[in-house]
Parts: C-alpha cells; sequence; structure tokens
C-alpha cells in the first residue's frame, strides 16, 4: 500500500496590535516584522523624507506605516496576503538603523 506524506507547515500567526506598535515606534519596523524589509525601507524612507520636507506629509507617511503594518499582518492571518517569515536579524538590524540615525542626528553639530 503506498500513499503520499503531505507536510504541512504551521507558522505561528502574526501580532497585528505588535506590528503596528513596532512600525508606529520605529517606522518602516512593522514592516520589517511581517517579513517585508523593502517595504519597511520604503515607508522609512518616505516618513524621513516627508519629515525633511514638511513635517505634517512624514507625519502621515508615519501613521501609514502603522495602520499598513496592522491591516497586512491581519490579512497574512487570514490567508489574504501570503505569510512570509520574519527574521529576528532583520528587525533587530532595522532597529539598530534607527538608533544609529538617532544618534547621529542628535550628536550632529548645530
Amino acid at each position: 500500500m503506498t500513499g503520499s506524506v503531505t507536510r504541512t507547515i504551521t507558522y505561528g500567526p502574526k501580532n497585528p496590535g505588535f506590528s503596528a506598535l513596532l512600525s508606529f515606534i520605529f517606522a518602516g519596523l512593522g514592516q520589517t516584522y511581517n517579513g517585508q524589509l523593502s517595504r519597511g525601507f520604503l515607508v522609512l524612507a518616505g516618513t524621513l523624507l516627508g519629515i525633511l520636507g514638511f513635517a505634517p506629509a512624514g507625519a502621515a507617511i508615519w501613521l501609514y506605516g502603522a495602520c499598513d503594518a496592522y491591516i497586512t499582518a491581519r490579512k497574512m492571518n487570514e490567508g489574504k496576503v501570503p505569510y512570509r517569515e520574519s527574521s529576528i536579524i532583520a528587525v533587530v538590524l532595522f532597529a539598530a538603523i534607527w538608533v544609529a540615525g538617532l544618534l547621529l542626528l542628535s550628536a550632529a553639530p548645530g
């Protein structure tokens, strides 16, 4: 008797609230937690460029990023968006880049 073995890989669900919180604290970090590193950098770049050019635009992009992180995590859990495994290394490095940038800005003369 021959049969096929099907392996199902089950991932833990994403936490939409945690994802939104990460992106609210550090713009783009929620996207990185969701496994969307490129999208995280786009949210970060948009936020920074917006803040440098026109603060309300930067704030709007930042808030959009938090909402996007929440919605994407929820849709991943519902199977509406392909699930992406998040890398703890990517999340930590992304946060470290944020902290390093803040330290450089605070140390800049002027």
